[in-house]
């Protein structure tokens, strides 16, 4: 790859072709430029792709390839659910008065579905459910290193001496976090190490249990970049809250109600353009 601009996705793309899934990025990423600065052009831009690693080589989805709601809780996910929510992340949401209801999920610990309801309450219809199969696909690279450690060589990979911009959406955001305190994103210039910009965007690195697991500490750690974080207040993934880092630098944007997680919304936003032109 020789493109300037690098994009690493989030979960749930198995079903995309890697063509299909770059093409919609770039689309939004030309709206997002467009919208702030009519005149600009998106530089040469390509997205890492390595959503085949969570299928089998059958190609077709199963219980070990897509984890999703209906998927029985492992006793590792309870544990880490459980520490999410001593996180408090969220702070304003309070449980004590909710009764445990059916989500149409798998049967889940009592204080589990108590929260994933109070974060419907507080971000909207599903988001507990949405945020429950971003987690689980979280933990899966955060507990499964050989699955990581593809990943990590899929991304590494896919950038080049030209790679001046890196974009991380979801858990994206985690790989590229994690590669960059590995050092496996040895980009040079000249025959110099050089340290690419950095874009994040619907990061779940806000959740401190994340950070943890990580192995780099539980405070975020500086990368040593310029890096610009991008978050939705009503996206659950990122618990409506910034990322406080050494070098980070945080923008709020609004992607609407329908899906302010969504990868195409934050890049089509004037926010996402401005730093990419």
């Amino acid at each position: 790859m020789t493109a300037e601009i690098l994009g690493i996705h989030g979960i749930g793309q198995q079903r995309k072709s890697p063509n299909s899934l770059q093409e919609s990025w770039k689309v939004a990423a030309q709206q997002g430029i467009s919208a702030s600065n009519e005149n600009a052009k998106l530089r040469s831009m390509e997205v890492a792709y390595y959503a085949a690693l969570f299928r089998k080589a059958t190609g077709r989805l199963g219980r070990e390839d897509e984890i999703d709601g209906d998927t029985p809780l492992l006793p590792g996910e309870e544990r880490f659910l459980e520490e999410v929510l001593e996180d408090n992340l969220i702070s304003d949401m309070d449980i004590r008065d909710i009764q445990a209801q059916v989500l149409g999920l798998v049967a889940i610990p009592r204080k589990v579905s108590r929260f994933l309801v109070a974060v419907d309450r507080k971000f909207g219809r599903n988001a507990g459910r949405y945020l429950l199969y971003i987690l689980r696909q979280v933990y899966r690279y955060l507990t499964d290193e050989n699955l990581s450690s593809a990943i990590r060589r899929k991304v590494a990979e896919s950038t080049s001496t030209a790679t001046s911009v890196i974009l991380g959406h979801s858990l994206g955001s985690v790989v590229l976090y994690d590669m960059l305190l590995r050092g496996d994103l040895s980009l040079e210039d000249g025959g110099s190490p050089k340290r690419p910009t950095i874009v994040t965007f619907g990061s779940p690195l806000a959740w401190p249990t994340v950070r943890r697991m990580l192995g780099h500490g539980s405070q975020i750690q500086d990368v040593d970049c310029e890096w610009s974080n991008i978050f939705d207040p009503l996206d659950a993934i990122t618990g409506g809250i910034a990322l406080t880092g050494p070098r980070t630098v945080n923008i709020s944007v609004e992607n609407g109600l329908r899906d302010p997680h969504a990868a195409v919304n934050y890049l089509r936003h004037p926010a996402v353009g401005k730093l990419l032109h």
